[in-house]
């Protein structure tokens, strides 16, 4: 019966080895879809205020007058039982349980403290890393409202006398898109090189280059 049951827990070890790497590898497969160039297509899409500050329930994102440029103050996180950490958890323990039983010889109580153990460090590590360096790498490239005045920017969605368009800039952080309204009051048509005066909240004021000698 011990024999039996030793055998099914190896097997479990296994299977959770396999279901963890292929996990894993999917995880790596659909992020590096997500790295793909993409033509740009520009959509005219209605502006649409919001007034005050918000909090969009579920999500950990905040949208207000003080956040950062680019019109979202977002706070970048990972949840503990995010895909990387889960995937790191079940292939840990696949691997310790495999590795306590076949090598060491282990009995099913020992490997299954083993193998949590291992696992718990193992996905903690994970998570560690993650938040510590990938995320805290991205928020040291944080675009600030300073860094914004003066950039050169190319209008992407027309800017009305009264409505708000949409431009397209560079920064250190790379490519970005914020809506614009018009600092002159007058159209800016898609295509034109503006520049950013002014950044009012979750919008950049810009004016055409042209009118910088004015």
């Amino acid at each position: 019966m011990f024999e039996s049951g030793a055998s099914t827990l190896s097997c479990v070890y296994t299977f959770l080895l396999f279901v963890g790497v292929a996990y894993a590898v999917f995880i790596v497969i659909t992020g590096g879809l997500a790295d793909v160039d993409m033509p740009d297509i520009d959509i005219d899409v209605p502006t649409i205020d919001l007034p005050g500050d918000i909090d969009v329930a579920g999500t950990d994102i905040h949208i207000g007058d003080a956040g950062p440029a680019g019109g979202v103050d977002s706070s970048v996180s990972i949840s503990p039982l995010s895909p990387i950490t889960v995937a790191s958890f079940v292939t840990a323990f696949g691997a310790i349980g495999i590795i306590s039983t076949q090598f060491f010889g282990a009995d099913a109580r020992l490997s299954l403290v083993a193998a949590t153990l291992s696992a718990l460090l193992t996905s903690g590590a994970m998570y560690f890393l993650v938040t510590k360096f990938l995320i805290g790498s991205q928020s040291s490239s944080e675009i600030r409202r300073s860094d914004l005045l003066g950039l050169e920017a190319e209008v992407s969605v027309p800017i009305g006398a009264a409505t708000a368009g949409q431009v397209v800039y560079i920064t250190k952080s790379g490519r970005m898109i914020s809506t614009a309204r018009s600092a002159t009051g007058e159209p800016i048509g898609r295509g034109e090189s503006v520049r950013i005066v002014r950044v009012s909240g979750p919008q950049v004021l810009v004016q055409p280059l042209e009118g910088d000698a004015e």
